[in-house]
């Protein structure tokens, strides 16, 4: 019986191939969207999972008050780790981490890597997976482990015992060599450990970050015993920082807590002190979007198998009058629903294998179908039979009820109420299709409006260079300085202690006169040398720039607008700020407020100083009429003299910029991409239901024209009900789109207000593509010979 259900169906299919292109092709890219979504779906959700210890991870963060803002941060101090460890027993094992993008070389390779200092007990707490070597080479300060894929790259297969030069430093043996870390965890990008030992013996400025709880530069991982919960831990952690901080430091309030593996990655946001989530605002988004476009194909299915009900009428009286039962019906019409629903699975299979490379490459992501997942062949089979009593039941229902009676006699007609639920899922497709087109317009409204933010500072042909080798950081400023300069492709440099995009520090023992003790502001500050504010185009709105002609430069202050207002509520020139209750620094300039990091939330204070000493960064600016390539092999040149070994990194102060968006700017390809499939399977679905309704208003159409009726009054009239359908759909989009996309908004301080045109044109828009559609049939229709259709009259 169900072969000859499957063979009946397949004829079907091929008696109608028109239909059967359109339900196969519709189905196939909804279920491409929805497998495709679902792939990166379940990456986000299983993050981190392949650590065998995830329910019990977790990471100490902590809240700093600075006046009415809470900032939240994850950097803790070195002397945390063995606090908790020896003083608390709800912790099996704690573990201090550091990392770093380093220089490594082997023979004549030379490469830039991230590497993370980490205690011995960090092997156990995250599952590595040691491929070759000890487990105890972690406790000495002369060996290093690497990855597999660096292994591969440097070395070849065998790299025990190799030696291996550190940041132009060290020495190091390479003692184990493990398995990368998984593609979706925290530490996917880690190609090097290295004990924290070594770290401690590097200089005299990390020897003193052993037992120094003022210096927040390291990552504390704990993991809890098995009867104890994170909630039961969290208040051994909360005062620890605060009991050892300075009286300066007691002042920001430093508050800690815990957050467990299972929501560094989706719900790792904090505003003001609180969590308000994270990515996972995107992973439930694109969910819903996925299952949108799914249940918008099945729609399709729906409607075209429903429309056709009077072709198939007389099959279905005849069965019945033969003795086919309700329930043997609906079983034929479902098979036929799985037939087609499995042609158009195979099909989003071969999308999908097609499209993963594009896909991975847009969403930043390295995913693979698992073929060998036994819970994704079990999904893909539920998939199928879900899609299809989806798509199929309505339809099975439907069609299995009709009268056979009235079907034989030839008085069969579906009714004036029996379109009224295809009407119904059309303006669902196109509400939903419409209200995802204008969540992408304020999305990428919303990034251009962060772009168009006046930054404060020049970003074209400037270039930065991390200094992170010794060699260059002992380098003599002004004579690396004076030969960049005579290479004629240099307009100036200078040296700062974070770039012009990158973080800054925090000291809350600045004062100054009118200063509240109780309420310290939060205010960043970059070190750097005299050239600084000129190479990045600071734009001064009162004051000076710093001065090498003026001695007194070197206790000289440059602040932004905003702190200008926190330290004077008249001019700040002249203002005396106090550094760590000795250093006193007197403001020489106020340059325009700067987006120093994400461009989509309020700025803070901030202050410039002098300050040649430390690692840092070197700024370059090119000059305009020097090619860059050019201007980049003589900057290299300059450069090889005091750091040799060191490859050529840097950065362009633009394109680093631009990084600044990369999240937002993904989310608005990935839901560009849905809104337009999602708008092409609801006109496949116009196209089919105007092809269908054409062919059954043929003769009508046919005595319209004997009797007058021009092409455009035919077109009208076939159009009509379409288009009052999409007007309908586009009413109920635009004030489901306003709530929704105003949520979204909500999470930006510096946001684009939603106007009106964005709604009009959406709806425009729609109505075009509506009209566009339907029109290649309605023409068609008006066109045809009338004496074809009525000779048979």
């Amino acid at each position: 019986m169900i072969k000859s259900y499957f063979k009946i169906g397949w004829r079907n299919l091929l008696r109608n191939k028109g239909y059967s292109v359109i339900n196969i092709s519709g189905l196939a890219i909804g279920i491409a969207v929805a497998m495709l979504i679902g792939l990166w779906v379940f990456d986000e959700l299983s993050f981190n999972q392949s650590f065998d210890n995830y329910s019990r991870l977790g990471k100490v963060y902590h809240h700093l008050t600075f006046g009415d803002n809470i900032l939240t941060l994850e950097d803790v101090p070195q002397p945390l780790g063995n606090e908790l460890k020896n003083v608390y027993a709800d912790f099996e094992e704690v573990t201090m981490t550091r990392e770093g993008d380093y220089l490594i070389g082997y023979e004549e390779k030379q490469f830039s890597k991230t590497g993370l200092f980490v205690e011995p007990q960090f092997a156990t707490m995250f599952s590595l997976h040691l491929l070759q070597g000890s487990m105890a080479s972690l406790k000495d300060v002369h060996s290093i482990m690497i990855s597999k894929t660096l292994a591969r790259d440097i070395t070849g297969d065998d790299a025990i015992g190799k030696m291996i030069k550190f940041d132009n430093r060290d020495n190091l043996m390479v003692a184990g060599v493990f398995d990368d870390f998984p593609s979706n965890s925290q530490f996917a990008e880690i190609k090097m450990l290295l004990p924290m030992n070594y770290y401690f013996t590097i200089s005299e400025s990390t020897r003193s970050q052993m037992n120094n709880w003022e210096s927040y530069d390291f990552t504390c991982y704990v993991l809890l015993h098995d009867k104890t919960s994170f909630l039961q831990a969290q208040p051994k952690v909360k005062n620890v920082l605060y009991q050892h901080a300075s009286g300066d430091a007691k002042g920001i309030k430093p508050d800690g807590f815990l957050l467990p593996m299972e929501k560094w990655h989706l719900y790792a946001e904090f505003k003001d002190g609180k969590n308000v989530g994270g990515k996972i605002q995107f992973v439930w988004m694109f969910g819903v979007v996925g299952v949108f476009v799914l249940l918008l194909a099945c729609i399709n299915f729906m409607n075209l198998s429903t429309a056709r009900s009077e072709r198939r009428s007389k099959e279905v009286g005849v069965r019945k009058v033969m003795g086919s039962g309700r329930s043997q019906l609906v079983n034929q019409f479902l098979i036929e629903s799985i037939l087609t629903v499995i042609l158009s699975f195979s099909m989003a299979l071969a999308i999908v294998v097609l499209c993963l490379p594009w896909f991975n490459e847009l969403a930043s992501k390295k995913i693979t179908i698992p073929w060998g997942n036994s819970y994704f062949l079990l999904l893909s089979l539920a998939s199928i039979i879900i899609t299809s009593a989806l798509a199929g039941s309505y339809p099975a229902l439907y069609l299995s009820s009709f009268n056979p009676v009235r079907v034989l006699k030839g008085v069969f007609k579906a009714g004036r109420f029996a379109a009224i639920p295809r009407k119904m899922m059309v303006v669902f497709q196109f509400t939903i299709s419409t209200a995802l087109i204008i969540g992408t317009i304020v999305v990428f409204r919303q990034i251009q409006h962060a772009k168009d933010r006046p930054v404060g500072f020049d970003r074209d042909g400037i270039i930065h260079i991390s200094i992170r080798t010794q060699d260059l950081a002992k380098a003599d400023y002004n004579t690396l300085r004076h030969e960049l300069l005579s290479t004629g492709a240099v307009d100036n440099m200078a040296k700062s202690d974070f770039p012009i995009t990158g973080g800054a520090s925090f000291d809350a023992s600045l004062t100054w006169q009118g200063k509240d003790p109780a309420n310290p502001p939060l205010i960043a500050m970059n070190s750097c040398s005299h050239d600084f504010p000129k190479t990045n185009g600071f734009q001064f709105v009162e004051g000076r720039d710093f001065s090498r002609d003026l001695s007194t430069d070197s206790s000289a202050l440059i602040v932004n607008e905003m702190a200008a207002r926190l330290f004077s509520n008249k001019s700040a020139i002249g203002k005396k700020i106090l550094f760590g209750h000795t250093k006193e620094r007197e403001i020489i300039g106020v340059i325009k407020d700067q987006v120093r990091w994400t461009p989509f939330s309020k700025q803070a204070p901030h202050l410039y100083y002098i300050n040649y000493t430390g690692m840092g960064y070197l700024t370059i600016r090119i000059k305009a009429n020097v090619g860059v390539r050019n201007a980049l092999t003589k900057i290299e040149a300059v450069l090889k003299k005091y750091d040799s070994d060191a490859p050529f990194d840097y950065k362009f102060l633009d394109d680093d910029y631009a990084r600044l968006f990369k999240d937002e700017e993904r989310i608005g390809k990935l839901a560009s991409v849905f809104a337009a499939l999602a708008i092409f399977i609801s006109c496949l679905g116009i196209f089919g239901l105007a092809s269908f309704a054409a062919s059954q208003r043929t003769k009508e159409i046919s005595i319209r024209k004997v009797l007058g009726a021009s092409i455009f009054m035919v077109w009208k009239m076939l159009s009509r009900d379409f288009v009052g359908l999409v007007i309908i759909s586009v009413l109920l989009a635009v004030p489901l789109a306003w709530y929704y996309s105003n949520q979204w908004l909500q999470q930006y301080d510096y946001r684009k207000e939603i106007s009106w045109w964005i709604f009009a044109l959406t709806g425009i828009g729609a109505l075009v593509i509506t009209l566009l559609t339907v029109s290649y049939q309605s023409i068609k229709a008006a066109m045809a010979n009338p004496v074809d259709s009525l000779r048979s009259e």
